[in-house]
C-alpha cells in the first residue's frame, strides 16, 4: 500500500499527462497534470476512450465516439497504445490533432511516448502527452534578410533561401520573373513591346 501511494506521488508530480491505457483503449487512469490539462475528473473518465478525454474532433463528430470514424486508424495515440501493448516503446512521436476546446476548434501538436506496463498479468500502455503546440509555432517562424532574403539558420550563418527550403522540404524551385519586376529591371523590354 505505501508503495503504491509513493508510486502515485511520482506519476502526479509529473508536469506531463500521462495515462494509464488499457488493451480495449480504455483510459484505466490519468495523472493530476492530464486532469487538469484536459478538465478531466479521474473519477469520471476510467474506462472512457482517449479521444473523448482529449475532445478529439473527429470521436465529437461522430455518434460512435473515439475508435469508430475514418480517421482512427491513423490516430497516433491509438496506434502508440497497441503498439505498446504488444510490448514496444514509442518515443516523443510528434503529432497534430484538431481538438474541440469549448466553442473554438483548435489544431494542437502534440508529443507522445507510450512504453509497456504489465501489472497484475494485465498489459496496459504508459501514455504520456506533451502540448508543444507554442513550440513547434514558434520553430515555424524562419528569420529572413529583408534585402537578399537569405534565411538566418544561426548567429553566424545565412543560408541561400532555396537551398533551405530544399534541405527541410525537399521543395524544388525554378525561377521566373514576374511583371513587375521585368518592367523595374527591364523597361527597354516594356518599351520595345508597345513599339
Amino acid at each position: 500500500m505505501i508503495q503504491e501511494s509513493y508510486l502515485k506521488n511520482i506519476i502526479d508530480a509529473i508536469p506531463s499527462a500521462i495515462f494509464i491505457i488499457n488493451k480495449n483503449l480504455q483510459v484505466i487512469n490519468i495523472n493530476q497534470a492530464a486532469s487538469k490539462i484536459y478538465k478531466a475528473d479521474p473519477q469520471i473518465v476510467l474506462k472512457k476512450p482517449s479521444g473523448e478525454i482529449l475532445h478529439c474532433l473527429n470521436a465529437e463528430d461522430s455518434e460512435e465516439g473515439c475508435g469508430a470514424t475514418d480517421n482512427c486508424p491513423d490516430c497516433v495515440i491509438r496506434n502508440s497504445v497497441n503498439k505498446s501493448i504488444n510490448g514496444k516503446t514509442i518515443f516523443k512521436q510528434k503529432y497534430k490533432m484538431q481538438l474541440q476546446r469549448g466553442e473554438r476548434i483548435e489544431r494542437v501538436y502534440m508529443l507522445i511516448s507510450s512504453a509497456p506496463l504489465e501489472h497484475n498479468g494485465q498489459n496496459y500502455a504508459l501514455v504520456t502527452i506533451d502540448d508543444i503546440t507554442e513550440i513547434t509555432e514558434l520553430a515555424s517562424i524562419l528569420p529572413i534578410c529583408a534585402s537578399c532574403k537569405k534565411i538566418k539558420r544561426d548567429e553566424k550563418f545565412w543560408e541561400n533561401l532555396e537551398n533551405y527550403f530544399h534541405k527541410h522540404t525537399e521543395i524544388q524551385f525554378t525561377h521566373s520573373i514576374c511583371p513587375e519586376c521585368v518592367e523595374q529591371l527591364y523597361p527597354d523590354l516594356n518599351s520595345e513591346k508597345t513599339k
